[in-house]
C-alpha cells in the first residue's frame, strides 16, 4: 500500500529521516485504482475520521458499475464523532493529494446546524464524492470514488 502524509517519516531503529512516499505516479494518464484507495485512506486516517464500515470493503460484483468505484463510510464514535470541521479536514487532505473541487459545495441545514454537505472533487479520470450527514447522532462521513471510463463502459454518468 502506499502511504502519504503531511511529515517525512523516520526509521526509529537506525534514526535516518526516509522521504514520504509519492502519493501517486508521476505523469498525465488515469490513476490506478490502488492509488485512489490510498488517496482516501491516508487522506481519512489523517483527518481523523474513524475506520471504513466492514460493508464498505472492496468486495463488489465484477464487471458491474460497482467494481468502478472505490468506498469509503466512517461512523462517528462515542470516543470520535464526526461533525462539519472533521469533513472540512478530509477534504482539506484530499486536496493536499492533488483532488480539486469541480463544482460549489452543497449544504442543507437544520435549526443552524448543517445536516448534510457534500462536495465533488475530481483528478485524472476519477470523480469522488465526499459527504457528511449528522444522523446517526455521531455523523458519518462518506466517500464514493469513480472511474469515470470505468462508468462510462456500463453507460452510467456522474453530475
Amino acid at each position: 500500500m502506499i502511504a502519504a502524509s503531511g511529515c517525512g517519516s523516520g526509521d526509529t531503529e537506525t534514526g535516518e529521516a526516509k522521504p514520504p512516499a509519492s502519493p501517486r505516479p508521476q505523469g498525465t494518464g488515469p490513476l490506478t485504482k490502488s492509488v485512489v484507495r490510498a488517496d482516501v485512506d491516508t487522506a481519512v486516517a489523517d483527518a481523523g475520521v474513524p475506520a471504513n464500515a466492514p460493508e464498505y470493503g472492496e468486495d463488489r460484483p465484477a464487471n458491474s458499475p460497482l467494481s468502478c468505484g472505490v468506498y469509503f463510510k466512517g461512523f462517528g464514535e462515542d470516543k470520535v464523532s464526526v461533525d462539519v470541521a472533521r469533513f472540512e479536514r478530509l477534504v482539506s487532505e484530499l486536496h493536499e493529494r492533488a483532488w480539486e473541487q469541480t463544482v460549489p459545495r452543497t449544504e442543507r441545514k437544520g435549526g443552524g446546524v448543517i445536516g448534510v454537505a457534500e462536495v465533488w472533487l475530481s483528478q485524472r479520470g476519477w470523480k469522488m464524492s465526499v459527504e457528511y450527514r449528522i444522523p446517526p447522532e455521531e455523523g458519518v462521513i462518506t466517500v464514493k470514488a469513480y472511474d469515470v471510463a470505468c462508468l462510462k463502459k456500463h453507460n452510467v454518468a456522474l453530475k
